[in-house]
């Protein structure tokens, strides 16, 4: 019997399976991805699908965590519906530790799984090995003691999971910020002009953005499965409360002592007392002569104590006297003394008020005095504000229009380039226009002769024949 009522002692009713945890965490992820799929358009799709691999670990963990609230939520309700039932009925009788029926109900509560009939048979199984309430108390505290150090190892996995979950969005957010610095600085040293640059920055704060998600998502879920969590640690704390208020109100009550069955069972229990009585209380006879003779001695005692009282209450009160007489004198001349003080004190008062009636006349007056002072210069410092207020408008007016003019220096870049452009057009004008002069300097000898006046003289010539004669005409 010893050996079954040590069994199952390990304060485990209340826990849950962690491969059912696993289970259901899974298909909870599941289910969040594929209702994702649903709306692909939305900003959820993105943050599930689109932001790195951080994402789904996150999602799972949460999952873990929202699937052990709702398998320790369902234990929990059923232990509170098994400790409604009452376990142990209020009519039954616990006087015999050793009564058939008390063994019936152990093993009854031994048979059941509950939290409320495993306590209850635990207790009941200490009561019936000692038969002594006060073991069953102890046993009591105790378990309650180990149940509440159980349900706090039961959330530590928890625990750990709801304290990772941030992390790993801060994990996805440092290295999105890495990627995005990494990529930014490779494209700053490829990059030539500003249309790319723009592009780039653009791919730049839209890594960023995807980063920061990380941390959003991660810090949400944190919160959505804390708040459950925390909920159902005070729901089971509660609960092994009232298990402990039930065992200490309803079942140890109606468990006997040992010691007082030991003396109530027994059917001697007048004779017991009565003999008790008569062996240590004595009897009138030997009371009253001791008495009598503490009389006397108690009654010369103190007459002899009276006497030297009085001797020395009498010495007392002489040197009383005495010591009065020179209290009387020392009395007198400090009187004296303290009215020629207080006549002193007087004098120096009055010379003390005067004193302050002329400091404190001095005080209006420099108050007075610093009153105007701090209104002339509190107008000052208000014309100086004012002052200060107009330069600053005026101020702030130029700056209006410097703004004016900064926004119109893309406009005055884009003027300045066709500019350069037409300048450019002009030099290469200017250096045609440089080597025709060139060219027209070399042609000016041939031009002048070509503008003198000229003589011309026609030749007749005919063709050369052998039989022919020169017939050349020169005019």
């Amino acid at each position: 019997m010893a050996k079954s009522l040590s069994s199952n002692n390990q304060r485990r009713e209340l826990d849950v399976d962690f491969t059912f945890v696993f289970i259901i965490a899974l298909a909870i992820a599941v289910l969040i991805y594929v209702a994702a799929l649903l709306v692909r358009d939305s900003f959820i799709y993105k943050l599930l699908y689109e932001r790195g691999l951080t994402q789904y670990i996150v999602v799972f963990l949460a999952s873990m965590v929202i699937s052990f609230v709702l398998l320790k939520l369902n234990t929990l309700l059923r232990e509170v519906n098994n400790l409604n039932h009452k376990p142990i009925p209020d009519n039954f009788s616990f006087e015999n530790p050793n009564s058939d029926e008390l063994i019936t109900l152990w093993k009854k509560l031994v048979n059941d799984r509950s939290l409320i009939s495993k306590r209850c048979s635990r207790v009941i199984a200490a009561y019936i090995n000692s038969g002594d309430r006060k073991a069953a108390t102890e046993l009591a505290l105790d378990d309650s003691a180990f149940y509440q150090s159980a349900t706090d190892t039961s959330y530590a996995f928890p625990r750990i999971l709801v304290w990772a979950i941030p992390l790993l969005g801060f994990i996805g957010t440092v290295l999105g910020i890495s990627n995005a610095v990494n990529g930014f600085s490779g494209f700053l040293e490829s990059a030539a002009e500003i249309d790319t640059i723009k592009q780039g920055i653009g791919e730049v704060t839209s890594g960023l953005g995807v980063a920061f998600d990380t941390t959003l998502l991660a810090l949400a879920l944190s919160v959505v499965v804390m708040i459950p969590l925390v909920l159902i640690e005070r729901f089971e704390s509660r609960l092994l409360l009232a298990i402990d208020v039930y065992l200490n109100d309803r079942v140890l009550p109606r468990l006997n002592d040992k010691d007082s069955n030991n003396i109530l069972d027994g059917n001697n229990l007048s004779r017991t007392i009565r003999q008790t009585i008569q062996d240590n209380l004595p009897t009138p006879e030997h009371l009253i002569e001791p008495a009598k003779e503490l009389a006397r001695e108690a009654a010369t005692q103190i007459a002899e104590g009276f006497i030297r009282e009085i001797s020395a209450f009498q010495d007392e009160s002489s040197k009383i006297f005495e010591q009065m007489n020179k209290f009387n004198k020392m009395t007198l001349a400090d009187r004296q003394e303290f009215i020629t003080s207080f006549d002193e004190q007087q004098q120096a008062h009055k010379q003390v008020v005067k004193e302050i009636s002329e400091l404190v006349t001095d005080i209006k007056e420099t108050n007075a005095k610093i009153n105007n002072g701090l209104t002339l210069q509190a107008n000052q410092i208000s014309e100086e504000l004012t002052k200060a207020a107009q330069i600053l408008e005026t101020r702030i007016i130029s700056l209006e229009k410097n703004t004016t003019q900064i926004s119109q220096i893309p406009q005055l870049k884009k003027s300045l380039e066709k500019i350069v452009n037409s300048l450019e057009r002009t030099a290469e004008l200017e250096s045609t226009l440089k080597e025709v002069r060139e060219n027209l300097i070399q042609l000016q000898p041939a031009l002048e002769k070509i503008g003198q006046p000229r003589r011309l003289t026609l030749v007749e010539k005919l063709d050369p024949s052998p039989d022919s004669e020169d017939n050349s005409i020169f005019l």
